[in-house]
């Protein structure tokens, strides 16, 4: 009975031992933003990388397209050695350091660079930071491995530089095509660095020493989770204000030649569109979460109150959410946005009164050209007749996904008012023709512009792509009917939407399905290209609804990966 005793005691003295060795070791969140620098213009988080694998393995999108790519049917699952490296650290480094691993991205500022005469390439600055909840061997060990793999990836041959900096050791991958491409990665303890860019990785190691202020505590980052659900959300970004300004003021350059030939009139909308964008504009915000078998993303952008208030008393969204166009449209359309205006000619107005209020009188004038060159691709010259004579459904599409063609289909408020614009539009040398019942107006400019008075509706665009609108109404094959719109999910939450568009899902999906067939160690060689085709054309439309409340824009998309699989999809070398 001694002997016994003696066992059970040792036995319980030993389960108590290894709980309270688990309980030590067991990973304890962190706050992110206390490893970003304050001054960061795009933050990032997710508190749990599994967590995310298994919200992308659940959906429906995976479910049909997983066994067509060949993907192992327990892929993504997590399983009990994973669960058990996470609580235990019991593992290979990179095991441990996945499984339990928050991590964020912070976006320090862009860089710009001239590729040729006539490209302009644009880097951002970033570091990813990853607190591993590992030791610093541990994490040095799967930093070194999984970044080294990339590296080798994306860059081929790369060659490998080690140094110190501030008593820190650096591991850098250069690219032998480019000096300007690099890998950089440092580990300070538990926390992994990885950058393209040597002082960004520097700034966050700077925070992590406390020698620099970080976001944590920040009041507007606090107040976008909170708004944005981030707590119960696979990943979180945010952008404060002031952060547009800059992105703004990097690309003008690129933008603004997209509206004038003037020089005089593009140097002066390079120097306001940033000043612009710094009155008008307040915090962004995202975030993203598994929904009723799809990702939910959530963006959020806050005007300035000002901005706010005339938008709000003239962005106000028609009651009627019936739609005409989608009869109007060819089987296979790549992409439609809906506007749905009470007053199209109040709501262009409101948007006008809305920029000018924020500048002078001579700068007004340069925001309403630059907001006329917006509308010009769609064959209209003066936005506010144009848009009087306008119903309250306006709907622009592509065709085609790789077409620079742009469709516009609008009911009439004043169908003879609207005749005449279009008759200035096309000149007056255009001629008809009949496709079916349909009669079809052409310019005679070289550019080939054409309209069509189809029943209530104005069609206006590319002669090719309104002859395509038109054949499909003719003989049959409208977007209506097609099945992947029919199956597309909409009405988000209440109230009806001001815009609301639709894209065909499978250019976004399918990426992301052929990547996760290479992780899942079947190499890709297990695909049925002809199934996953099929699979892929029966993914519904990924419908994007947004709405205007008074704090600011909301938009909710739901699809088949979400943002965040076309950010995995992207960034990942060879696809």
């Amino acid at each position: 009975m001694r002997l016994s005793r003696k066992i059970l005691l040792v036995a319980g003295a030993l389960a108590l031992l290894a709980g309270a060795w688990l309980w030590w070791n067991r990973p304890a969140p962190v706050d992110m933003a206390a490893y970003a620098p304050a001054d960061s213009i795009i933050y990032l988080e997710a508190n749990s990388l599994p967590d995310i694998l298994n919200g992308i393995v659940s959906t429906d999108a995976y479910s049909e397209l997983a066994p067509a790519a060949g993907i192992k049917s327990d892929f993504g699952k997590i399983s009990w050695l994973s669960r058990m490296a996470a609580r235990t650290g019991i593992g290979s480094s990179d095991a441990v350091v996945l499984s339990r691993a928050q991590v964020a991205v912070a976006v320090l500022g862009f860089d710009a660079a001239e590729e040729s005469s006539e490209t302009l390439k644009i880097t951002p600055r970033a570091a990813l930071i990853v607190e591993t909840h590992s030791s610093g061997w541990r994490a040095r060990a799967a930093v070194e491995k999984l970044a080294g793999d990339f590296a080798r990836r994306t860059y081929g041959s790369p060659a490998v530089e080690r140094k110190e900096v501030s008593g820190t050791p650096f591991v850098i991958w250069h690219s032998p095509a480019d000096a300007r491409r690099k890998i950089v990665t440092a580990v300070l303890g538990s926390v992994a660095v990885i950058g393209n860019d040597e002082t960004a990785v520097q700034a966050c190691l700077a925070v992590r020493r406390g020698e620099r202020p970080s976001l944590a505590g920040n009041d507007q980052l606090e107040a976008m989770r909170e708004r944005l659900d981030a707590q119960n959300a696979l990943a979180f970004g945010y952008a404060p204000t002031g952060s547009a300004a800059k992105v703004v003021e990097i690309f003008a350059p690129v933008f603004v030649s997209q509206f004038t030939d003037n020089p005089q009139v593009q140097s002066a909308l390079a120097v306001q569109l940033p000043i612009l964008t710094t009155r008008i504009l307040g915090a962004a915000g995202w975030s993203s979460r598994f929904v009723d078998g799809s990702i939910e993303d959530r963006y959020f952008l806050a005007p300035t109150d000002k901005v706010a208030r005339i938008l709000n008393s003239s962005l106000i969204a028609a009651d009627d959410t019936t739609s005409g166009a989608n009869e109007l449209l060819p089987a296979g359309t790549f992409q439609m946005s809906r506007y749905t205006f009470r007053d199209p000619a109040v709501a262009w107005q409101g948007f006008y009164a809305s920029l000018s209020s924020q500048v002078d009188v001579a700068q007004a004038h340069i925001i309403e050209r630059a907001l006329e060159a917006l509308l010009k691709p769609y064959g209209i010259e003066h936005p506010h007749e144009f848009l009087s004579a306008a119903g309250t459904e306006i709907v622009t599409a592509k065709i085609e996904s790789t077409s620079e063609n742009k469709l516009l289909i609008m009911a009439a408020r004043d169908g003879e008012a609207l005749r005449g614009q279009v008759r200035k539009s096309l000149g007056v040398k255009s001629h008809s023709r009949h496709v079916g019942n349909d009669e079809i107006f052409v310019s005679d400019d070289a550019d080939s512009r054409a309209a069509s008075f189809v029943g209530n509706f104005l069609i206006m665009g590319d002669e090719q792509d309104v002859r395509r609108c038109l054949e499909a109404r003719a003989i049959g094959g409208i977007l209506r009917d097609a099945e992947n719109f029919r199956l597309a999910k909409s009405n988000f939450s209440s109230g009806p939407p001001l815009v609301t568009t639709m894209t065909a899902d499978q250019e976004s999906a399918a990426p992301l399905i052929k990547h996760l067939a290479k992780l899942s160690n079947s190499g890709g060689n297990n695909v049925n290209a002809q199934a996953l085709e099929q699979a892929l054309a029966r993914r519904p439309y990924s419908v994007s609804e947004t709405r205007l409340n008074n704090e600011g824009f909301i938009k909710i998309t739901r699809s088949s990966f979400g943002l965040f699989g076309e950010l995995i999809a992207r960034f990942s070398p060879g696809e």
